[in-house]
């Protein structure tokens, strides 16, 4: 057991089977290990620890872990950012492969699409604490992308109205990388993200 608990919040299932080498049926420790609650299966292939070792798990860790390429964006990486007062229980991520939601024992995961060509752009990797990272939207990108996620929003003014719903920070505009957001928008091609841009550029939010 002392090696399960030097096991990190969040791990998937070849980690596990490393920590439980000693065993000679790992298989069966692993079912054991779920119907105690030791250990909790977040999909097939990815756990967390149970609440008892006292190492909380982090929903950005598992996010990148769950379906993957993928990065945290949209309204999540808004509330990372301090950029929206709202708490974002809902975790979104971009990915360049099918629509997905996971529906989990630890929280609901959104990934949406989106095109090769912007994916790596504006992705940053942060610091997550405990020696561990996260793929994540700067603030750019993550504008960007929840533009691009708005296909009715066709006009400047639903634009507005849209990012004044949002109640972004005030301090926000002062602080935004517009070469990065021009370098997005042509990337994405799509009208939303140049209305986006429109508006944050002539300062209408």
């Amino acid at each position: 057991m002392k090696k399960v608990i030097q096991l990190p919040a969040e791990f998937d299932y070849n980690l596990l089977i490393q920590a439980l080498e000693g065993y000679k049926k790992p298989r069966d420790k692993i079912r054991g290990l779920i119907s105690s609650g030791e250990i909790l299966r977040v999909k097939k292939g990815i756990y967390v620890l149970g609440k008892h070792y006292g190492k909380p798990y982090n929903k950005f860790i598992l996010a990148n872990l769950i379906y993957g390429p993928s990065y945290i964006t949209g309204q999540t990486a808004l509330a990372f950012w301090n950029m929206i007062p709202e708490r974002v229980e809902l975790v979104i991520s971009l990915t360049t492969k099918r629509k997905k939601i996971f529906e989990t024992p630890v929280g609901r995961f959104s990934y949406v699409v989106g095109p090769e060509k912007v994916f790596g752009l504006g992705v940053r990797l942060e610091d997550a604490g405990s020696r561990k990272n996260i793929l994540i939207a700067s603030p750019e990108k993550a504008l960007c992308d929840l533009a691009a996620m708005q296909p009715n929003i066709i006009t400047q003014k639903a634009m507005r109205e849209f990012l004044g719903l949002m109640r972004l920070d005030d301090h926000f505009h002062n602080a935004l990388d517009f070469t990065l957001m021009k370098e997005i928008r042509d990337g994405y091609r799509r009208k939303n993200v140049k209305l986006l841009l429109d508006c944050l550029e002539r300062s209408d939010v």
